[in-house]
C-alpha cells in the first residue's frame, strides 16, 4: 500500500539513532514491508536513506515563541496562531503529495484536524497516533478554573485527541491515554482505539558487542542511572534529591543522568549547588548499546516523572537487573510494587525512595528477590518491537480493506 505520514515530531528525539525509537520502528514497518511511505514533516536535515521506500518531504518549522520577556497571553496567542498556520500547511502538503496514497497517518497531534479535513474531501482512510499522554491531569482534574487553565494551555493535544479518526492508535505508556480519549470523546465507540504497549529491543546482552560510555566512577562506587529526555516534567530534581539522600550513608556513589532536553542547565545548577558535582555526571544523549551497558553497570535506576513512569528506560533497566526506585502515579504500580519488583513511594512523598534505597543497599536476600521478581513480572507483560510492530499492520490492513 501507499502510506503518507504528516507530523510535526522529530523521528529521533535525540539525533539519529538515540532516544526513543517508536517513530522510527514504525517507518521502518512500513518500509521493511514493502510499502510505499511518504513523510510529510517539519524536520530539517532527516537522514534515512537506509529506509530505500521512504520518500521525505519538508514542510515549514515554524519557531514557537519561548521567551520569557513577552507575556504568557502572547505566548499563548501566536500558539494558537502557528497551530493554524500548520493545518494550512497540513492540507496544502496533503493535497500535493497525498493524492494517490491509501492511508494517511496523522503521527502525534501536530496535524490531525489538517488529515481530517483532508480525508473527508477526498475520502481517504486516516489514522491518529499518539505516544502516550501529557493530559492524565484533566480527567483528575476539579474545579471550573483548574480545567479552564488545563484546556488553554493544552488545546492542541485537547483538539487532536478529540478529533475521532477511523483508527486511533494509543500508545499504553503508563499516562492512562485510553482514559483520556473517552474522557475527550465521550462518544468513543464511534471509533476504533488501539491501545498498545511499546515494545523492547531484543539485545543479547552476553555478547561482547556494547559501546562503553565515557566512565566516572570508581570500582566500588554504588552506580545509580537514568536515562530520559531532560524536561521539565522528568522531574531530575526529585532524582537529584533522592540521591543526596543516599550519599549521606553511601558516600561511595556515582550518579550517571543520559540524555539532553531544555531543562539541563537547571539541572546541573541544582547539582552545583548541592556539591556533588563529584558524584553525578551528565553523559548526554547515548547510543542504544551504550545505554544498555550503563544499565548493566548500574545498580539502581531512578525514575521519578509527574506523570508516568512505565516509559522504555523503565523497562530496559528491569531487562538489564538494575533495580527500579520511581513513583506511584499513572499505572506505575501496574509493574512495580514496593520491594517486592521495585522501590515505589508515593508522588508526594518521593524523597522516602532514597531512605528506602539506604535500607535495602544492606539487605543482598531482598535485592536478589526484588530483581528476580521484577524479571518474571517483565516477561509476562512485554512485548518486542518486531510484535508490536506486527499488531499495528494488521490494523492497518484491516482499516485499508474495509469498504
Amino acid at each position: 500500500m501507499h502510506i503518507c505520514f504528516i507530523t510535526n515530531l522529530s523521528v529521533w528525539s535525540l539525533g539519529k539513532g538515540k532516544g526513543a525509537p517508536s517513530f522510527y520502528n514504525t517507518l521502518q514497518l512500513y518500509n521493511n514491508r514493502g510499502d510505499t511511505v511518504t513523510l510529510l514533516t517539519t524536520e530539517n536535515g532527516l537522514d534515512l536513506s537506509e529506509l530505500d521506500n521512504v520518500q521525505i518531504v519538508y514542510l515549514a518549522h515554524r519557531k514557537l515563541l519561548q521567551s520569557r520577556l513577552l507575556g504568557g497571553l502572547v505566548r499563548l496567542l501566536h500558539k494558537y496562531f502557528l497551530y493554524i498556520r500548520y493545518q494550512i500547511d497540513g492540507v496544502r502538503a496533503l493535497n500535493k503529495h497525498a493524492s494517490e496514497a491509501d492511508i494517511i497517518y496523522a503521527y502525534e497531534i501536530g496535524f490531525v484536524p489538517a488529515v481530517k479535513i483532508f480525508c473527508q474531501q477526498n475520502k481517504k482512510k486516516w489514522v491518529s497516533r499518539f505516544q502516550g499522554t501529557i493530559l492524565t491531569d484533566l480527567v483528575q482534574a476539579s474545579g471550573l478554573m483548574r480545567k479552564v487553565r488545563l484546556y488553554c494551555q493544552f488545546f492542541d493535544h485537547i483538539a487532536a485527541l478529540k478529533t475521532l479518526s477511523p483508527l486511533t492508535i494509543m500508545t499504553d505508556d503508563g499516562t492512562r491515554g485510553d482514559q483520556v480519549l473517552k474522557f475527550l470523546r465521550r462518544t468513543s465507540l464511534h471509533a476504533r482505539v488501539d491501545f498498545f504497549k511499546n515494545g523492547v529491543d531484543s539485545l543479547d546482552l552476553n555478547v561482547g558487542d556494547l559501546e562503553s560510555y565515557e566512565q566516572a566512577h570508581n570500582t566500588n562506587d554504588i552506580v545509580f542511572s537514568s536515562v530520559s529526555r531532560v524536561q521539565r516534567w522528568k522531574r531530575l530534581d526529585r532524582s537529584v534529591e533522592i540521591f543526596e539522600v543516599f550519599t549521606r550513608t553511601y558516600p561511595k556513589s556515582h550518579y550517571y543522568i543520559a540524555g539532553e532536553g531544555p531543562e539541563l542547565e537547571n539541572i546541573k545548577e541544582l547539582v552545583v549547588s548541592k556539591k556533588l558535582e563529584d558524584k553525578i555526571t551528565f553523559l548526554g544523549s547515548l547510543k542504544k548499546s551504550q545505554i544498555y551497558q550503563l544499565l548493566m553497570d548500574s545498580k539502581y535506576f531512578l525514575s521519578s516523572y509527574e506523570l508516568s513512569n512505565l516509559g522504555n528506560p523503565l523497562y530496559e533497566a528491569i531487562c538489564c537487573s538494575t533495580i527500579v526506585a520511581t513513583l506511584d502515579n499513572g499505572s506505575t504500580s501496574g509493574m512495580i510494587e514496593d520491594q517486592v519488583t521495585g522501590v515505589l513511594s508515593r508522588e508526594g512523598e518521593y524523597i522516602i525512595n532514597g531512605e528506602k534505597l539506604v535500607t535495602l543497599e544492606s539487605n543482598q536476600a531482598l535485592q536478589q528477590a526484588i530483581n528476580a521478581q521484577a524479571q518474571r513480572t517483565f516477561s509476562r507483560a512485554m512485548v518486542s518491537w518486531d510484535q508490536r510492530m506486527d499488531k499495528e499492520y494488521l490494523s492497518l490492513m484491516m482499516l485499508r480493506n474495509e469498504p
